[in-house]
Order: C-alpha cells, then structure tokens, then sequence
C-alpha cells in the first residue's frame, strides 16, 4: 500500500464455503472479517478507498419478508457465513473511506467452459450433460447476478465518488428452479428443472428463504441500474458457449438432485 499508494482497493476476496464456515468458523472469520479490518487499517494510512464487497446473507432473520431490502433495514443473518461477512462490513465501516456493496449469487464464466461446484450456472450447465431432470430449490429467493455486470456497477459507484452501502446485482428477483429453467432456454438444453422444497435438499445450513435486494439507490447513481438477471443469464450463456467446443455438452443419461 505504502508503496503503490493506490486510490481504491476492491477486496474481492472471501471465504465463500456457507456449509464449512459452520465448522470452520475461526477460519471463516479471519478472511471475511479480521482481513477487512486490516484492510481498513492499511487503507487507512494511505487515504484509499476500501470497496467491501459484501452479500445478500446478512439478511434472512425476517422469516416472512417477501418484499427486496434496502440497504438500510435490519440486518440479521441465519448462519456463520452471513455473520462473518456482516462483521466485515462492521470492519470496513469503522474507516470513513470505504464502499460496502451487497450482491447475490454471483457467477461468471471460466476460461475452460463450465466447471461443477465453481458457481450454480456452471453446476446446472454440467449437470445437463449427463441428466434429463435436475431437481432444484425452489422456495427461496434472490436476485443471481452476473460478474461482469456488477463489476460495471462498482466501477460506476467508484466513478461517482459514492461511498456508504450499496445494493448492486442484477434487477429483479428469482428462485434457483426458475434461473435453472431460464438457463436450460437460454442455453438450448433439453434437461428438465424439476421444483423442490428447500426441505427436500440435504442442508445443515439454513439459508435465506428470500434475500432479494432492492437496487433503486445504486439506479440513483447509474442511470436505470444494472440489466434485469435474466439478460445476466443471457449473457452467460452466450459467453460460456464461445468457449466450449460445440460437442461438449451430451445427451443426457440419467437423473439426479442439486
């Protein structure tokens, strides 16, 4: 820092693990709290501006909400990962020069194609190599969001000279069986999303059953915000598909549950 004397510093950086942060939660800590606060204090001896880049699962406490938060309501997250990641928002805050955004379900596309477990699109787009029928949540609610997209957003934030909190994803809100189904269309994949129950897919973990973010301050600053996620999903798959062979994708074989 000293060194480089940079104007912002963006902390992509986390530990995104929500089922292992349950167990390795002094691990879990470290990176998605402790870490921002040296950040800040680093930030802090050279004026930088610190982006946080934080998460929808601050929130979820509120078990009946079925409306997008605003960056000003109660937070209250349902487990380790959502409260390590709050308190390192607590962290960042405690440096007047920094730039917390909330988003949701990120994914991107890889240099190699779709990789299983590296983001949910990658995971469905796999999966519809080898299986007719996928089954998917679809009782809880978020607005997935597309990288490139919210970088944009941040970048946005940054050429605005904003500071404070922000909610950047993808406009709109969706269940992971409809982003499925969106993304079997959109991908020209015959596999079928087939709807369960949260209850249905073996979790320790309880999640936000609805976690939507209202995005109308980040539409403030950038003018109508970012593209509805289903453009998001568009996007990926047309970008995904420049990328692998035309032959990849198989017919599928089997069933099987996500």
């Amino acid at each position: 820092m000293d060194r480089w004397q940079p104007l912002a510093f963006i902390n992509c950086a986390a530990w995104t693990a929500v089922d292992a942060a349950e167990t390795q939660t002094e691990a879990c800590f470290a990176a998605n709290a402790n870490a921002v606060a040296s950040l800040a204090s680093a930030c802090r001896t050279t004026g930088t501006l610190l982006v946080q880049v934080s998460t929808d699962y601050v929130f979820g406490a509120d078990r009946t909400r079925d409306f997008p938060y605003c960056e000003e309501d109660a937070t209250g997250p349902l487990n380790a990962y959502g409260s390590s990641k709050l308190a390192g928002e607590l962290a960042a805050r405690g440096y007047d020069n920094h730039l917390i955004v909330r988003t949701c379900g990120l994914y991107s596309v890889g240099d190699n194609g779709p990789v299983r477990g590296r983001n949910f699109l990658d995971t469905m787009l796999s999966l519809a190599q080898e299986r007719p029928e996928v089954s998917v949540v679809s009782d809880q609610f978020c607005t997935p969001s597309y990288v490139p997209h919210v970088a944009r957003g941040i970048l946005g934030l940054m050429a605005a000279a904003q500071t404070g909190t922000f909610h950047v994803t993808n406009s709109g809100g969706t269940s992971w069986h409809a982003l499925a189904e969106e993304l079997f269309q959109q991908a020209g994949k015959p596999t079928r999303a087939k709807p369960i129950a949260a209850r249905e897919y073996p979790s320790k973990v309880e999640r936000p059953s609805y976690s939507v973010l209202n995005t109308k301050k980040l539409a403030n600053v950038m003018t109508n915000g970012l593209p509805d996620w289903r453009q998001g999903v568009a996007d990926y798959a047309k970008d995904t598909l420049k990328r692998i062979p035309s032959n990849l994708f198989l017919e599928p074989s089997q069933t099987g549950v996500l």
